[in-house]
Parts: C-alpha cells; sequence; structure tokens
C-alpha cells in the first residue's frame, strides 16, 4: 500500500464516485480471500496439532506392549475409528522370505469378513508389488479396477467386499516388514491427503515396533527353548519314567512352535511302526497306534534318517514326495511337517515328528535345531529306560529272594523308630511333668502365704484407722508422707490387689493340674479316664498354635470314663490336633466332638483342610508315610496313633476324608477296656 493518506469518500473522482458497488464488492471479496486465507491456515495447522497427537497416541499405545497381536491390534482399531473406515488390517512378512504375507492385525467397524491369519501371496496382488517398491502410500477409489489384479484376487477382495484401499508399506532399515491397508467396503471413497500422511507415520511406528516385538518374541523364544531343554534333561535326570519325559516333550514342543501336532513313531519290524506319543489340539483327530501307522516307510528313508538327517517339509504337495506318502499324509491331515530322527548309537529307534495341518507353513533353522536337540535327548531318555529294565530285569530273581529279609529288615527300622518317637513323647511327658512339679512348688509357696498376707493387710488398715482417729491432726511430716504415697488409696486398693494375686495363683494351680494330667507319668496301668480333660490338656501344650488366628469350635457330648492309659491315649490327641494345625493352616478351623453309644467312645477332630485323596487314605498309617516336605514330618505320628488306639486299646482310628473338603480324624475306645 502507499504511504500517503487515504482520500476521504469526498475527495474520489466523479469516475471512481460513480462506482461505489464494484468498490464495495471488491472490498468484500478481498477481505473475504484473507479470512479464507488465514482460516485455511488455521485449519491446517489445526489438522497438523491432530495429527501429531493421533500419531502420538498411537505410538504410546504400540509401544505400551512387546507382544506383536496386541501391536497390531491395537494401532489397527485406532486407525479404523479414527479415520471411519471399514477395516484396518496389517500384514506381516512371513519369516525368512518376501513372498508371503499373513494378516497378524485387524479390527472391522461393522459385520464385515474378517481376513485374520490369512496367507497373502505377493505374486498376482499387482497392488502389493507397487507398496513393495515405494515409501509413499497408495491410494486407490476404486479398487477392483486396479491395473494388475489376478482373477484370485479379485474374487478374494470381492469375499472381502474391498471398494476402496489405502495402504502403505512399513519400512525398517531398507527392508519392508510389512504392509498397513484401511479398507472401505461400503462405499467409493476418495481419501485426503492428511489421511495418507496419517497412515504413512502409523506405518513408520508401528514397523519399529514390529522389529522390537519380534526381537522380543525371538529372545522369548531362545529362553524357552532353553527351558524347555533344561526341563527334558533333568526329567531325564530324576527319573526313569519314559512315558512322562516323553509326553513332556510332545507337549512343550507343540506348545513352542505353535503347531498343530507333535508325535513320536516308533519302528518296530521292517521298518514299520506307528505313533506311541502324541499332543494335538482340534479340530485336529489323534493319529495314536494304528492310525499312525506308516505303509509307505521304505528302507531308502530309513538309511536317510540314519545317518542323522533332519527333513523339513513346508508343503507336502511340492516336496516331491510319492503318491503313497501324501495319501498318507493327507489322511493324518497334514499339510507341513518337520521331522528328525531318534537315534540310539546308529540304531533308528523312532521319529520325533511336527505336524502342521492347518495350512502349509515354512519351517525355521532354530525350530530344526530344537527339534533335532531334543531328538538327541529322547533318545538318551529312551536308551536308560532300556538300561535300566534290563538292570530290572536281572535283579527280579535276587529281588525276590531278598524280600522276606527286607521286610524284615523294614520292620526292624519302623519298630526302632516308632520307639523312638514313643520315647520323645515320654520326654515330652517327663519335662512337662517336671515344669508342672516346679510350677506347683512355686505356687503352692504363695498361694499358702496369701491369707497371711491378707490378714496382715487387714490389721495394717485398722491400725492406720485407729491412728487416724486419735490423731486427726498428725505432725506435718506424716500429713506429707500420707499424702506424697497416697495412703488412702493404698488402704482402699491392698486388698484388691490380694485379691487378684490369688485369681493368678488360682490360674496357676490349673495350669499345673491341665499339664500333670497331660503326663499322666504316675498312670501307666489302665484306669478310668475323662477323655475331656486328656483333650484339655493337649490344647494347652499347643497353646501357642492356636493363639495365631485358628477358629477352635468344641462340641463335646455327655461322656462316661473309659479305661484306658492316660498318657498314651493324650499323645494320641497331640499327635491329631497338631496335624489338624498343620492341615488348616494359622487361619483355619478346627472342630472337636465327642460322642459315645453302648460300646464306644468317639473322639472326632476335624480339620478344613485341602483334605486326603483316597489313594493317600490307605497308605496314612503306615510308618514313615508323610505328604509334608522333608525335614517337616517323620511319617511315624499317625502310625504310632494307630498302634495305641488299635493294637494297645482294641479301638479303632478311621480318617475321613475327601479333597477340598478337609479331612477328619475319628478316635473310637470300647467302653470296657481291652
Amino acid at each position: 500500500m502507499s504511504s500517503e493518506t487515504p482520500r476521504s469518500l469526498s475527495q474520489l473522482s466523479v469516475t471512481e464516485s460513480a462506482q461505489p458497488s464494484d468498490l464495495s464488492a471488491e472490498c468484500q471479496m478481498r477481505l473475504q480471500q484473507i479470512a479464507d486465507g488465514e482460516q485455511i491456515v488455521a485449519l491446517q495447522r489445526q489438522r497438523q496439532v491432530q495429527l501429531s497427537s493421533l500419531v502420538s497416541q498411537i505410538n504410546n499405545e504400540i509401544r505400551s506392549t512387546l507382544e506383536l497381536h496386541e501391536v497390531l491390534n491395537s494401532a489397527c482399531r485406532i486407525l479404523c475409528q479414527v479415520l471411519d473406515c471399514s477395516r484396518a488390517s496389517i500384514l506381516i512378512t512371513e519369516s525368512g522370505e518376501q513372498k508371503t504375507l499373513i494378516c497378524q492385525g485387524e479390527y472391522c467397524q461393522g459385520d464385515f469378513p474378517t481376513q485374520m491369519g490369512s496367507r497373502i501371496p505377493i505374486e498376482g496382488n499387482a497392488h502389493l508389488r507397487v507398496l513393495m517398491q515405494q515409501s509413499e502410500a497408495l491410494a486407490v477409489t476404486h479398487f477392483l479396477e486396479f491395473p494388475g489384479l489376478s482373477e484370485q484376487v479379485r474374487q478374494l477382495a470381492e469375499a472381502l467386499e474391498i471398494r476402496s484401499m489405502l495402504a502403505t508399506a512399513m519400512w525398517y532399515r531398507g527392508q519392508v516388514n510389512g504392509i498397513i491397508g484401511l479398507h472401505q467396503c461400503d462405499r467409493h471413497r476418495e481419501w485426503l491427503d492428511w489421511e495418507q500422511d496419517l497412515l504413512e507415520e502409523v506405518g513408520n511406528q508401528v514397523a519399529i515396533a514390529i522389529n522390537q516385538a519380534k526381537f522380543y518374541s525371538e529372545t522369548r523364544r531362545q529362553v524357552e527353548r532353553e527351558a524347555l531343554l533344561r526341563l527334558v534333561t533333568n526329567q531325564i535326570r530324576s527319573t526313569l519314567d519314559l512315558n512322562t519325559i516323553l509326553q513332556t516333550v510332545v507337549q512343550e514342543v507343540r506348545q513352542l512352535l505353535d503347531t498343530d501336532r507333535v508325535v513320536i513313531y516308533q519302528f518296530f519290524q521292517n521298518w514299520q511302526g506307528s505313533v506311541v506319543v502324541e499332543d494335538v489340539i482340534e479340530p485336529w483327530g489323534s493319529v495314536l497306534g494304528e492310525m499312525g501307522q506308516d505303509n509307505c516307510f521304505s528302507s531308502q528313508y530309513a538309511n536317510l534318517y540314519q545317518s542323522g538327517r533332519v527333513r523339513a517339509i513346508n508343503n507336502i504337495l511340492q516336496a516331491g514326495l510319492d503318491s503313497c506318502h501324501i495319501n498318507f499324509l493327507v489322511r493324518l491331515q497334514v499339510q507341513a511337517n518337520l521331522i528328525v530322527p531318534i537315534l540310539i548309537g546308529t540304531k533308528l529307534w523312532g521319529l520325533l515328528i511336527a505336524h502342521e495341518c492347518r495350512d502349509s507353513r515354512i519351517w525355521q533353522n532354530w525350530e530344526m535345531d530344537l527339534l533335532q536337540q531334543l531328538g538327541n535327548q529322547v533318545a538318551i531318555a529312551i536308551h536308560q529306560a532300556e538300561l535300566h529294565a534290563q538292570v530290572q530285569e536281572s535283579a527280579a530273581q535276587a529281588q525276590a529272594q531278598a524280600r522276606q529279609l527286607e521286610q524284615a529288615l523294614y520292620d526292624l527300622r519302623a519298630t526302632q523308630a516308632q520307639l523312638i518317637q514313643t520315647e520323645k513323647l515320654s520326654s515330652l511327658g517327663q519335662m512337662v511333668a517336671g515344669i508342672a512339679h516346679e510350677l506347683n512348688n512355686a505356687t503352692t509357696f504363695v498361694y499358702a502365704n496369701l491369707p497371711y498376707a491378707q490378714t496382715y493387710a487387714e490389721s495394717l488398715i485398722e491400725a492406720i484407722a485407729l491412728y487416724k482417729t486419735v490423731f486427726p491432726n498428725p505432725p506435718d511430716a506424716i500429713a506429707q508422707f500420707n499424702q506424697q504415697s497416697e495412703l488412702e488409696f493404698v488402704r482402699e486398693d491392698f486388698p484388691n490387689l490380694l485379691d487378684s494375686m490369688k485369681v493368678g495363683a488360682d490360674r496357676l494351680k490349673e495350669l499345673v493340674l491341665t499339664l500333670r494330667n497331660f503326663a499322666r507319668l504316675d498312670e501307666a496301668d489302665r484306669k478310668p479316664v475323662n477323655l475331656h480333660e486328656g483333650i484339655e490338656s493337649s490344647l494347652v501344650i499347643l497353646q501357642h498354635r492356636l493363639r495365631t488366628g485358628v477358629t477352635l469350635s468344641k462340641q463335646y457330648g455327655e461322656l462316661p470314663e473309659v479305661e484306658c492309659r492316660a498318657g498314651q491315649i493324650n499323645q494320641v490327641f497331640l499327635n491329631l490336633l497338631n496335624n489338624a494345625l498343620d492341615a488348616a493352616g494359622s487361619q483355619g478351623e478346627i472342630i472337636i466332638r465327642t460322642w459315645h453309644d453302648s460300646n464306644f467312645v468317639t473322639v472326632a477332630i476335624r480339620d478344613n483342610g485341602t483334605g486326603i485323596s483316597s489313594d493317600i487314605q490307605t497308605k496314612i498309617f503306615d510308618p514313615f508315610f508323610t505328604t509334608k516336605a522333608v525335614g517337616q514330618g517323620t511319617g511315624l505320628g499317625l502310625s504310632i496313633a494307630h498302634r495305641i488306639v488299635v493294637e494297645g486299646h482294641g479301638g479303632q482310628l478311621h480318617c475321613i476324608s475327601q479333597p477340598g473338603q478337609g479331612a477328619e480324624f475319628q478316635v473310637e475306645l470300647p467302653l470296657i477296656g481291652q
């Protein structure tokens, strides 16, 4: 603009003043253009901010996990929702080659077909070839009109209802590791520049995330491979149960390779054999036994595998197999397999085989190495099992001759251990009796002197009262002492103090009596006994365990006295209560019930622990049998209790339990001593 001062309307020329409406329209148009330009700039800035924010959001989501499927599905979901398209999908290049893409991430808005898990060849897909050669996004409004599409691709696009497509290749370090695409299925769509920019930016971030996820997955697989090898090696070292080892191998391999079936094929005669172990997932069928017999296996194949051959068949129809072998694999629903020999020395014992049933598969080098290492471990396990079987067969006769001596030694050991355990319990009784004796002496001394202390206290209180009556106004020194020592309070509280001491002494006497009842050292012979006293004395011994929060419920019935050896029966109660506390835990519940009929008195001790299975119940009274960890149980408690009740008193000791419903032990003692 000129620096001159603008002219007023009166200074305009006649010509100028004759066209006021034109000038007004021109000014308005100019102002509108300026406003539109500013609005466009503002919209561009706003869209750029939104684009950056959206890319940041996607970046944060896909970087929040290292699980590949979570990364891909999260990116597809956000793109599909933000750009309001029908489908977003991510195709990943199959490991080891650039000929096939696998759909491993997808999100659909609406009821549209899915292509999740599909393997899509690049050959015949003209749009994929274009994407693999450029870094920019490819926007296609009329997808079915894209030049170069094969008839098969057109049919697939029609099945997926693709009408428009926006896609970009994901580049990482100069190579394409996948393609991310958007589909519009309900209409044809013109893709905008900012949508293409967004997809390209997201593609760059997803490419990095894919590489990180693949690296993480490979690292995890390596750890899993090493863990599997350690597991199998440790099982071989720790057990000779061949079936357990082989079943572990096929289960772990199938899961680690994420394949449909893993089998172990054993040869018998003339290279005929069958599948002896398998792990398979639905919907694929079992091939155990006769179903897995291969009548096409020839000595030519055997010689190759006997020399250590490992064979990876990516597609059974393209591997040059004879028709007999192809028909056999088709019958097993196999489309690809990986085979390693199981060699014991130079003998071909069998084959370890992974089956891929859902589709063809390109086997990776690490998968071949892993299966070969496991085949070697399986061979070691089989060889050890065979040696063990030979040794067992050789030793069978000697074991039969030594069985009687072994049983005698076992009985001697059990008797010796039971004597030791009984001596320990007897020592516990002696210790308890000694403690009870010492406590009784001290308590008797205190209890005997309490009446005299009470008499003396009463005399002193009377003397103070008499002194206060005779000398109502004592000297200052005495008055000050009375105030400082709170003599009035002492005179009132001293009798209460003596009463509290008497209550404490009474409790000590009761405790001493309970401990003496438990020990029963002076009652080795049978005599009538109150069983409730024995239960209570055992609970006193276990008081430190009951204070941890255990709920104790006593449901005592009216019991007659039972003729028994009280000390031994108390040992039974102590063992059963101790086991119940172990089973119930620190916050568990213990229920003690007693009742009687015309012949027996029954004491039942129940816990709310995990219970005891039926096969374990048949062994719990055997010497040295225990389910506790090493160092936590000798396996003698229930054995001794059973001997005391059954052999020593003519009674019965029952276990009533089911897994998950706790356990109850019932002690039945005859009313008339046996």
